[in-house]
């Protein structure tokens, strides 16, 4: 990864568990990050009400991570969260797209945060950026991915570098996929999905942090880019071994 010549960041949903990773990330690399908060007033921020009456302060990076979280386990799955869980990623990512082509200095990149989901559901498939999937056929993930990719087109119209980051699963300790995996293995009543032959593409978090970076500093990268590991797994795999190292624990407990 070359040496960053990119020093500020405006980031988006950074008090998660992957905007945390990418903060942390990016700090250590000598960026100056500022996070998007719904409250003023706090170091290091800035609010969507003051950018929205301000405008975009002049920045390198924008990434936009926002969004209400799909697998939460305390949220019940209605229509109305599941338009929230839409809207709270579309329209964030449109407000910064917008924003970032209307400044008078225009950031050099702006990443937007889409998912695997984009892609139709396979067991002998193999997708790559250059698939385009159907919004209205290949189910409701891929038409969110397409809303939220498609929001980002205000920033690439304008010229910036725009780039689409197809997240796969996050595992990583304390959050994402892993900690909502552990409390059912835990219990006893955890397990694979159906027969456990689907695919689950997976990323580490130090390693979505890391590709967010690369992003933002490598030029030639641009449009949509999967976030995943090279050794994709059933999702059979992951929790067999998340229950076998949850096992040996308790033993030594």
């Amino acid at each position: 990864m070359s040496t960053p010549s990119l020093r500020r960041v405006i980031l988006a949903g950074g008090r998660g568990f992957l905007g945390n990773a990418i903060k942390k990330q990016l700090s250590i690399a000598g960026y100056k990050v500022t996070l998007v908060s719904r409250k003023a007033g706090e170091e290091d921020t800035i609010s969507w009400e003051s950018l929205e009456n301000e405008g975009l302060p002049e920045t390198d990076v924008v990434i936009n991570l926002a969004g209400a979280p799909i697998l939460d386990l305390a949220k019940p799955w209605t229509k109305k969260y599941e338009q929230e869980c839409v809207d709270s990623r579309v329209k964030t990512t449109q407000t910064l797209a917008k924003l970032a082509a209307e400044s008078k200095k225009k950031p050099e990149v702006f990443i937007a945060t889409s998912a695997v989901g984009y892609y139709p559901t396979s067991l002998t498939a193999k997708y790559t950026e250059d698939y385009i999937s159907s919004a209205s056929l290949d189910g409701w993930a891929a038409g969110l991915c397409h809303k939220i990719e498609d929001a980002s087109a205000p920033a690439s119209e304008a010229g910036i570098r725009t780039v689409q980051m197809r997240m796969g699963v996050i595992m990583g300790r304390g959050g994402g996929a892993y900690a909502n995996m552990k409390l059912p293995l835990r219990l006893g009543v955890g397990g694979p999905f159906g027969d456990g032959k689907q695919w689950f593409p997976w990323i580490h978090l130090d390693d979505a942090a890391g590709l967010y970076q690369f992003a933002a500093e490598e030029k030639k990268v641009s449009g949509p880019l999967n976030a995943v590991s090279p050794h994709c797994v059933s999702n059979g795999k992951p929790n067999a071994v998340l229950k076998l190292s949850i096992r040996r624990l308790c033993e030594r407990v």
